[in-house]
């Protein structure tokens, strides 16, 4: 999760093992680093499984120190379901079904260490899944729509080995990113004759991290929880482990997280990238294998410097206009002493280079997760979930959301200077937006700036925020971060049920969000008006990408589950119905997506990209909607296809591809369009 103090003894390690002695005085993903790490050599696509066999890739159940755990191994062969639908014979069809249960059984099922842990990041549908995998002719329930030609993935967290220092200390956030994807396409003119084709994978980004982990069969990382670790512990390890660091079998005990590329996923300029909070991108290739090629360089216009000072978040965003991507990383180390971190944005142009980076000085170590562009502008979140370097030497989990200190909205040229170009408006409200909706420059009024957004009154990010790390002040401190009874009450610096002082709450408590409206005076310096857009709490937005960074009529969220909101303690929302958003007429239309199921990110495809941009099209929400929906009770997968129903307007089911193994939550998502595949997918 974090970023490097300096960048000074880079040149001075062999590059084929930069473990972490050097990381002592640094926080830092240790395999953020330029060039090809050997090891990544050994890396090649794992599980696939053979037609009517299926090998056994449970992981043995293993101890720190003992014992070697694989990545399952692939073959080309994928399974395939659609004829078991199909199938007449009743022997036929007995074998079919048995095969289909074996499939189901061994590709849903989590790894031994992860079955018998307490660990609530570990259970249920958060429990990681063993080994890779090709599924091909998925049952698709309705018809594809003819133009819905392409791939949908989305990236997560799935260890792929037990945590290091034990399943207890295991955080959601360590999970070695593994990329889930949906082949999609219906080349049929006539709708009437195919329902369409759809086939499913999952495939590890193989991360340097990842490939020496995968070289001594064992965690060499700690976690989240473990940034920092009481060095009493520690300390002495990696001292006994010095004289062998070269050795690359050896189980060296890095005090680090690694760069687990696991936060998002993102294309551009032809270009796939498995991103990281703090880290540098991965670049995957394109194709079912999904083969890991390496931190991206961006064309050659990232250094080694970069790697170590950048980062990328999960969300950059790209003109439709221009084709430009625009991202920011955020550093949480006051390097020089003054009291001021920096936010790195940065360009990437419509030809894959970076054409423009500089760095935004803040006042405080804050968690910028997302970010907003205007045709012109970069719109950047300021707010106070900071990070505290007391509590992670402490050893606690490193961020606190200071209610006592107010968001701000910093404003910049898309080109701008650091300092000399933002233009900084205090809202007024303690608060956290984990993500923007979409940014614009308001076409009724001179230099102002609306910013749409998911905002909630506070923050406890998954159990960092002060109070929710349990009480743990050392290791050997086994409370889960998820555990309730650890947590009391007064915790968070609130006494009882959660209420906000600021004036404009959104009134439903610590990490609910609700849609909301921001509109900003870039000249005065002003927040003009804060408006909430929706009653009903919700998160995980999205806009038509033609739209992206203009006025919008459209987007649309997740919206919580009643009475899975997170009040009292560190609970997990589940959602379960998608919400479209008519902002010019101020109404809400929902779709439930039924008992036991839920879901997280979702992503717009238009019907057309090369329909116009226009601020006045009225064809803004011509297109459908992609939903990963998770049936829960039954270890399986949904991606359902809404699209617009031509008389009311609402969303309605156009198709349900069944993906019959387990996909465990995960973060962002994205839409690679057939174009983009031809000859490859």
């Amino acid at each position: 999760m974090f970023h490097t103090l300096t960048s000074n003894s880079v040149n001075h390690i062999p590059e084929a093992e930069w473990l972490s002695f050097v990381q002592l005085a640094r926080i830092l993903p240790s395999d953020d680093l330029v060039g090809t790490h050997p090891m990544a050599a050994r890396a090649t696509p794992s599980l696939s499984v053979r037609r009517g066999i299926i090998p056994t890739t449970a992981s043995p159940s293993h101890r720190r120190g003992r014992g070697v755990s694989r990545i399952p191994r692939a073959s080309t062969s994928p399974a395939t379901f659609a004829d078991v639908d199909r199938a007449t014979d009743d022997d036929d069809d007995d074998d079919e079904s048995r095969r289909r249960e074996q499939i189901h059984r061994e590709l849903s099922a989590p790894p031994a260490w992860a079955a018998v842990s307490d660990n609530p990041p570990l259970r249920g549908n958060f429990a990681p899944v063993v080994g890779e995998c090709t599924l091909n002719d998925l049952v698709v329930d309705g018809v594809l729509p003819p133009g819905l030609d392409g791939v949908y993935l989305r990236n997560g967290p799935n260890p792929a080995h037990e945590p290091m220092l034990g399943a207890r200390r295991y955080h959601w956030f360590d999970g070695d990113g593994m990329v889930h994807w949906i082949r999609l396409n219906n080349s049929s003119d006539d709708d009437t004759c195919s329902n369409g084709t759809a086939s499913y994978g999952r495939r590890y980004v193989r991360t340097r991290g990842f490939a020496q982990e995968e070289k001594c069969g064992r965690a060499l990382y700690t976690g989240l929880r473990d940034i920092n670790p009481i060095w009493s512990v520690l300390v002495p390890r990696l001292i006994a482990k010095l004289a062998r660091w070269r050795d690359p079998d050896s189980p060296f005990w890095v005090i680090q997280s690694k760069n687990t590329a696991n936060n998002g996923v993102k294309y551009h300029a032809g270009r796939l990238l498995a991103t990281y909070e703090s880290g540098s991108a991965y670049e995957l290739e394109l194709g079912p294998d999904l083969k890991t090629l390496g931190l991206c360089d961006f064309r050659g216009t990232l250094t080694t410097k970069d790697y170590w000072l950048d980062n990328m978040t999960a969300h950059g965003k790209t003109d439709p206009n221009t084709g430009e991507m625009v991202y920011i990383g955020y550093n949480l180390i006051d390097v020089n002493g003054d009291g001021v971190t920096d936010v790195t944005v940065g360009v990437i142009g419509a030809d894959g280079e970076r054409i423009h980076r500089t760095t935004v000085p803040v006042a405080r170590p804050s968690m910028q997760h997302d970010v907003g562009i205007t045709a012109t502008r970069t719109v950047l979140l300021d707010a106070p979930l900071v990070f505290d370097l007391t509590r992670v030497m402490e050893g606690g989990l490193p961020f606190g959301f200071e209610g006592d200190q107010t968001a701000r909205i910093g404003v910049m040229p898309r080109f701008g200077e650091g300092a000399e170009d933002v233009v900084w408006i205090d809202t007024g409200e303690s608060c956290f937006c984990y993500h923007v909706v979409n940014c614009f420059d308001d076409p009724d009024a001179n230099n102002r700036v609306v910013v749409d957004v998911c905002k909630a009154d506070a923050t406890n990010a998954l159990g960092m925020a002060k109070g929710f790390e349990g009480g743990v002040s050392g290791y050997g401190d086994d409370v889960s971060f998820f555990n309730a009874d650890a947590v009391g009450t007064n915790d968070f610096g609130f006494a009882g049920e959660y209420t906000s002082n600021h004036p404009n709450a959104v009134g439903h408590g610590r990490d609910v969000a609700t849609l909301w409206r921001w509109v900003v005076d870039v000249d005065s310096k002003e927040l003009v008006s804060s408006e909430r857009m929706c009653a009903q709490p919700s998160d995980f937005p999205c806009v038509n990408p033609r739209k992206v960074g203009l006025p919008h009529h459209f987007c649309y969220t997740v919206a919580y589950k009643p009475g899975t909101e997170p009040v009292d303690r560190m609970d997990v929302p589940s959602f379960d119905r998608v919400l479209k958003h008519d902002l010019r007429r101020g109404r809400v239309h929902e779709f439930a997506l039924g008992e036991g199921r839920a879901c997280g990110d979702i992503v717009f495809v238009p019907n057309s990209l090369e329909k116009s941009q226009s601020e006045n099209n009225d064809d803004e929400d011509d297109g459908h909607l992609l939903v990963l929906t998770h049936v829960l009770a039954e270890d399986r997968a949904e991606l359902l296809v809404l699209g617009k129903d031509e008389r009311t307007g609402r969303l309605a089911r156009v198709a349900t591809v069944r993906v019959p193994v387990r996909v465990p939550f995960g973060f962002h998502n994205e839409y690679v369009p057939g174009s983009e595949l031809r000859g490859i997918w």
